[in-house]
């Protein structure tokens, strides 16, 4: 990451004596890490820092933001004239992540800072002035928070290096997916010399889940169909299927892998039905090396006003679940060639 563009992102930061640091809608483990470390790095500098989620933070990810404070936020109330100086945006450049603050955003003439890694993104600045640190080459915006700090300050703490060694692995696939490069296997070495614990932060991330979480993903997996030449998986999770599964919105995250683990299937589709009737679609494809065929399923969400990256991206479309299904289905197996 540029020098320059970091140097001047901590001179802004420096300058702000309250800062309200977001990420984006349904926060995982990538917008978690990053936003508990730029919190404990801005409170270790004598300043203060107030980090807000618009959803409920997963299970699996809670021990990230123990004891930080971390808010809900706050609907529409109005923000008092002053509360803050600054706005930290982790993990999105994206309008329709951070809807639920959007209108704060563009009416608010507060500086902001935005640190991201995702090709797909929007003007989150609202006309407000906007510093920002953002390289799709990064395989995660904690990476970038990594190397934010590591230049600025010259040192991670040890709570520091777990929440980022978190992010960095959690949006990785424990560090197995394309974006993995020396880039990120440098930064974990440092991490782990900082203090981070891959034993105990694997067995928090992948087996501490809830027992909710594995009869919902027997649920999923009792949707699971096979298309193209069983190259295409399709799961699919209704509202009435999280009650069964006494499951939290959370419990879902990840599910749309479990079907790459078939050596035939190239692609994954997961449906999710949203409380307000809405369909939260996840797409996966495996590497062109290994499926034989490039298939980009960010195009495909961007088709449905979503995005993300080559091989992982996601949308948020309108219901009925079947009719979401109808129209996503057609838009991936037009990716497939030669598709039955």
């Amino acid at each position: 990451m540029d020098r320059e563009a970091i140097r001047q992102a901590t001179c802004i930061l420096a300058g702000w004596r309250r800062t309200m640091i977001l990420s984006h809608v349904r926060p995982d483990g990538d917008a978690l890490g990053a936003m508990a470390a730029l919190t404990r790095a801005i409170r270790a500098g004598g300043r203060e820092a107030v980090p807000r989620v618009f959803d409920a933070v997963p299970h699996r990810y809670r021990f990230l933001v123990e004891g930080l404070g971390l808010e809900s936020w706050p609907g529409g109330q109005a923000e008092p004239a002053g509360a803050f100086d600054g706005i930290l945006i982790v993990d999105t450049c994206s309008w329709a992540q951070l809807e639920p603050a959007a209108e704060l955003l563009r009416s608010s003439g507060l500086p902001r800072i935005v640190v991201d890694h995702h090709a797909t993104r929007d003007d989150v600045s609202g006309g407000a002035p906007c510093h920002t640190l953002i390289d799709p080459t990064a395989s995660s915006a904690s990476l970038l928070v990594f190397e934010w700090l590591a230049e600025g300050c010259g040192k991670v703490d040890p709570a520091t290096a777990e929440a980022l060694l978190a992010g960095m692995a959690s949006d990785t696939g424990w560090f197995r997916y394309p974006s993995v490069d020396a880039r990120t296997f440098t930064a974990a070495a440092r991490l782990l010399d900082a203090g981070a614990r891959p034993d105990v932060l694997y067995a928090r991330l992948y087996a501490s889940f809830r027992t909710a979480r594995l009869r919902l993903a027997a649920l999923a997996m009792g949707t699971l169909e096979l298309l193209a030449g069983e190259r295409l998986a399709v799961t699919s999770l209704t509202q009435d299927m999280f009650r069964q599964a006494g499951a939290e919105p959370g419990d879902s995250e990840d599910l749309v892998n479990e079907p790459l683990s078939a050596e035939g299937v190239v692609a994954s589709i997961m449906l999710v039905e949203q409380p307000d009737g809405r369909v939260r679609v996840n797409v996966r494809s495996k590497s062109p090396e290994v499926a034989g065929c490039d298939i980009d399923v960010s195009a495909v969400a961007r088709g449905f006003g979503g995005g993300g990256h080559r091989r992982a991206a996601g949308a948020t479309v309108p219901g009925p679940l079947d009719a979401a299904r109808k129209s996503v289905v057609t838009a991936m197996l037009a990716t497939l060639p030669e598709h039955e």
